[in-house]
């Protein structure tokens, strides 16, 4: 997936002159770079990051000539527009491992859940993971299929790690819990 970016100003005003022309303000930072206020197109980076969320590797091209790994960081939104406002992007360095949040897909019904005396609790929606950049995980999903009673749980424990990625959050954090109906 690719980005097409320019070079902007720092500091002024634009902001929501580049927000009404269709741009989007933004910052590139990251391994041996220092921050970069960059501009890109509001509509291309919508549909790259439903394609990429935030654990897929980005081609950030910065006036055709140079192109970076990034993975999006953190999005500002509007709050009554819900669009983004301003994107941070992380610069990676492909030979080292960075800490990135991996998103929690529940999958399968638990037996209470499917008969109307349970319902599903999911305090936890992301696990906290240390990996190489290419070897981030889309998702972890879980399979709630076999939680068959009511107090059934799942701990960070229980979940499938893909090799060369390290779990950073406490093996006894629950993920999702079968409990009562209220």
């Amino acid at each position: 997936m690719q980005l097409k970016a320019s070079p902007r100003q720092p500091l002024g005003k634009r902001s929501r002159r580049m927000l009404r022309e269709g741009k989007l303000p933004a910052i590139l930072y990251g391994h041996n770079t220092e921050a970069t206020p960059i501009t890109l197109d509001r509509l291309e980076f919508q549909k790259v990051f439903v394609k990429s969320g935030r654990t897929h590797l980005v081609d950030l091209v910065l006036d055709g000539d140079r192109t970076e790994k990034v993975l999006v960081r953190e999005i500002q939104t509007h709050p009554r527009r819900l669009g983004p406002i301003h994107v941070d992007f992380y610069q990676v360095d492909l030979e080292e491992k960075i800490e990135v949040d991996v998103p929690v897909r529940l999958v399968g019904e638990s037996a209470p859940v499917k008969s109307g005396d349970g319902d599903v609790l999911q305090p936890m929606h992301s696990i906290r993971v240390e990996c190489l950049p290419s070897d981030i995980p889309e998702s972890f999903e879980v399979d709630i299929s076999s939680l068959e009673e009511i107090e059934a749980e799942l701990r960070v424990s229980d979940i499938r790690v893909p090799s060369g990625v390290t779990v950073l959050d406490s093996p006894e954090d629950l993920v999702v819990k079968i409990v009562h109906k209220r």
